[in-house]
């Protein structure tokens, strides 16, 4: 063993086969946190409304959760530089000191930028050639935590920044496995990922999009199309899915369903269908002279293709789905406020099924006492209507102080002490638990079973460097 460890130091003392030096690395992430109670007493509540794609965040975040990124600049070659990035992710209930998680490996990619200056080609001069599994590009609606255009479920490679007349166009190649329940293996905790059937149910996004389209003095155009291809190796899958399910345990009509955990076999008897998607968003700098941006957009998926951008692997549904959405953000320059608001409207069509109609409206004002002292507030209202049903309702207000590393919205990091009371029609009840808590809000909080109005505090940080 030490003639070893001396062959060893003596091959680093030569600079035989070691490295000269490393390349630096650039170290990134994303972190939130924190503590609380409810009008019920126990753990932190966060609010969120069944059937909607969206929730208002603010004060209505339950778990610990932090990003690690890791990247480095390999070298140039004849003007094309090599880079790299690793990005994990864990996530716990905020429980103890000690919380057993398992990382999820969340990107782990190579970058070429500027190919076209090494290869000569004057189309690609800038461009970017990248393969691996990465976050792709994922414009968002922050406030709701809300990425409208995903399409990097899983691996892929692309060609980004291509400089056209109409604007930068980008490629990318994009396969995903199944979704439903994404193969983990529940008798071993999630530890041990599991390949449903030998990974044949699979979809293959083929993102293609234009961006930095002049469109006026200040605004700027984004827009492109998934095109989703299913290949199944085989004609069917089986799969098991589960799902927290309102049942009455003790066929007693006078007491209120439990959420109970209910295991599914389901099984896709076809090759699954294709599906089209489509993106358009205009960005506006400096609407109406209040500093900041305003962003429209408007999402339509068919069949195997999601609104964000991934397709359904085997899907074998017909469905059209559509999504028109409003994002402003306010900082006006000189004046100590600022804000953010949303509007959206989503309606989705099984062939066949229930339609969904689903809709908010919020805003997210902040005052600025000074550089670091602000007061928030968020007011947020959102509807669900399902054909057959009744109107879904939930209106939540947050109420609150932070201290933050500047006067902006996107200040971090923010120490924030908050209150947030929600309010629900007896539609919202019916239809699953409002009141949830833990990771991904994944816990039903049964005291809320028979309420129809609750309140939340706590305080929570958030930051990302």
């Amino acid at each position: 063993m030490r003639q070893v460890i001396f062959a060893l130091a003596a091959a680093a003392a030569a600079g035989i086969g070691v490295p000269a030096s490393a390349a630096p690395v650039d170290f990134t992430g994303y972190l939130r946190s924190g503590a609380g109670s409810s009008s019920e007493d126990g753990k932190e509540v966060c609010f969120r409304m069944p059937g909607s794609i969206v929730w208002f965040r603010l004060g209505n975040e339950c778990d610990t959760y932090a990003a690690l990124s890791f990247g480095a600049k390999l070298g140039e070659v004849d003007g094309t530089t090599f880079k790299t990035k690793f990005t994990t992710a864990y996530g716990t209930q905020q429980l103890a000191n000690w919380e057993q998680t398992t990382p999820a490996f969340r990107e782990a990619f190579v970058e070429a930028v500027d190919i076209g200056a090494s290869t000569g080609w004057a189309p690609l001069k800038g461009a970017t050639l990248w393969a691996g599994k990465r976050f792709y590009k994922n414009p968002d609606i922050h406030m709701l935590d809300y990425t409208y255009w995903e399409p990097a479920a899983a691996a892929g490679f692309g060609i980004d920044g291509i400089k056209t007349s109409l604007g930068k166009f980008s490629y990318a190649y994009l396969r995903a496995g199944d979704f439903d329940g994404y193969g983990i293996d529940k008798t071993n905790t999630a530890y041990n990922p599991q390949i449903i059937d030998g990974g044949s149910r699979t979809a293959t996004s083929h993102d293609l999009r234009f961006e930095e389209i002049d469109t006026n003095p200040g605004g700027q155009l984004m827009a492109g199309v998934n095109l989703i291809v299913n290949g199944n190796r085989s004609g069917s899958s089986t799969y098991t899915n589960d799902s927290f399910q309102l049942i009455d345990i003790d066929n007693n009509p006078n007491t209120p369903a439990v959420n109970v955990l209910v295991r599914e076999t389901k099984t896709v008897s076809n090759k699954g269908k294709n599906g089209f998607g489509f993106t358009v968003s205009h960005r506006q700098k400096d609407f109406l002279g209040l500093g900041g941006f305003h962003d429209t957009g408007f999402q339509y998926a068919k069949n195997a293709a999601a609104l964000k951008g991934f397709g359904f692997a085997a899907s074998p549904a017909e469905r059209t789905e559509w999504l028109l959405f409003n994002h402003w953000v306010i900082e006006p320059k000189n004046t100590p406020y600022t804000a953010t608001v949303t509007a959206g409207y989503r309606h989705a069509s099984p062939d066949g099924g229930d339609k969904t109609k689903d809709f908010w409206i919020g805003a997210r004002p902040q005052y600025h006492i000074n550089n670091v002292w602000s007061l928030m507030s968020e007011v947020g209202y959102q509807q669900v209507k399902v054909t057959g049903e009744d109107t879904r309702k939930l209106a939540k207000v947050t109420l609150g102080t932070q201290f933050s590393m500047g006067k902006s919205i996107w200040a971090r990091p923010a120490i924030r002490f908050y209150a947030t009371y929600a309010k629900w029609n007896d539609a919202a009840a019916a239809a699953g638990s409002v009141a949830c808590t833990g990771r991904d809000c994944g816990t039903a909080v049964d005291a809320f079973a028979d309420k129809r109005s609750g309140v939340g505090y706590g305080v929570q940080v958030e930051t990302w460097f």
